[in-house]
């Protein structure tokens, strides 16, 4: 473990997006500061934590104030949260096999995986207490599944494992990596598929270039809100404008082809670069959004379409 303090961290899934990123900063953080992987995950109900636990786990019995780490660090037995299963959601999954992937590029290297684990309590709370306030003006249920699991995110108050168990952490790294604009200029998402069906290249191309277009009013400005909530500086490296003037010389063809399967054919030209990095099964995950990977869409409602306005949005009851 190194004694230095984190200055960067990365908003970490384990997915492409993520690993790229955090595989370009080993190469420009020095070696001696840790890097923080910033991996959140959501709890759904004490119903639905037994549904999803594995057998192995099925018969422990865990006190449920102990699931909220934000309000018990201190209280916390780190041998039990060792043994939690109950935030195991895909992001988890995946975030800890690209963190073995990161050791393996760079064994010299401290990563810190930061396990940010959240109970429905206080993501209501902290919802209420500024999170909304934050978001608006935009006001649907997708803005709201995103705008929460990134202010929780980039706070950054979880577990790091030492030595097979967990103890608290607080990331003090004040610039937060993110993965946005890949997607959009990269043909990631399922819509683009059926975009590029319906309407073949050149009408994926014109996709592409309206979502780039939107992108600071429909994303950016309500991130980096979020993140500048903590005291903390977003950082969007897919949107740098040499990598964004890069992409767009290129023809679609070059940096997408969706003939190919999903993991695949979205966004090829990353997943290329991702094995130049030295990635390798996180090269050919498909594409998942963080508010299904972190697993806090349909926490509340499961009638709910991403594009609802969002009652728990509001900033004003009406009695």
């Amino acid at each position: 473990m190194s004694n230095k303090k984190a200055h960067v961290a990365v908003l970490f899934s384990g997915g492409i997006d993520s690993m790229v990123i955090a595989a370009l900063a080993d190469k420009h953080v020095p070696l001696e500061e840790p890097i923080d992987l910033l991996n959140v995950a959501f709890m759904i109900k004490e119903a639905a934590k037994q549904k999803s636990t594995t057998k192995k786990h099925s018969n422990q019995q865990v006190p449920f104030d102990l699931l909220c780490p934000q309000e018990s660090y201190k209280d916390l037995d780190p041998k039990t949260g060792a043994h939690l299963s109950c935030f195991d959601v895909p992001d988890r999954i995946t975030g800890r096999a690209g963190l073995k992937e990161l050791e393996a590029i760079n064994p010299s290297r401290t990563w810190n995986f930061v396990e940010i684990n959240v109970v429905l309590e206080e993501l209501k709370k902290m919802r209420q207490q500024c999170i909304n306030h934050l978001i608006y003006p935009l006001d649907t249920v997708l803005d709201d599944s995103i705008g929460c699991a990134i202010w929780f995110a980039s706070r950054g108050e979880g577990f790091i494992s030492n030595r097979g168990e967990l103890k608290p952490y607080k990331s003090p790294a004040k610039v937060v990596l993110t993965g946005i604009g890949a997607d959009e200029q990269l043909a990631g998402y399922s819509r683009h598929r059926v975009c590029f069906k319906k309407h073949g290249l050149e009408g994926l191309n014109e996709e592409l270039e309206m979502e780039l277009d939107r992108i600071s009013s429909r994303n950016l400005g309500r991130d980096d809100r979020i993140i500048g909530d903590h005291g903390k500086e977003a950082r969007f490296p897919f949107l740098d404008e040499d990598v964004v003037s890069f992409l767009n010389s290129l023809p679609i063809s070059e940096k997408a082809d969706l003939t190919l399967p999903r993991g695949i054919g979205e966004k090829l030209i990353l997943r290329l670069a991702a094995k130049e990095l030295g990635l390798t099964a996180s090269t050919i995950l498909p594409k998942r959004a963080v508010q299904f990977g972190s697993r806090i869409a349909k926490l509340e409602s499961n009638r709910e379409k991403a594009s609802d306005t969002c009652s728990r949005l509001k900033l004003f009851s009406v009695d």
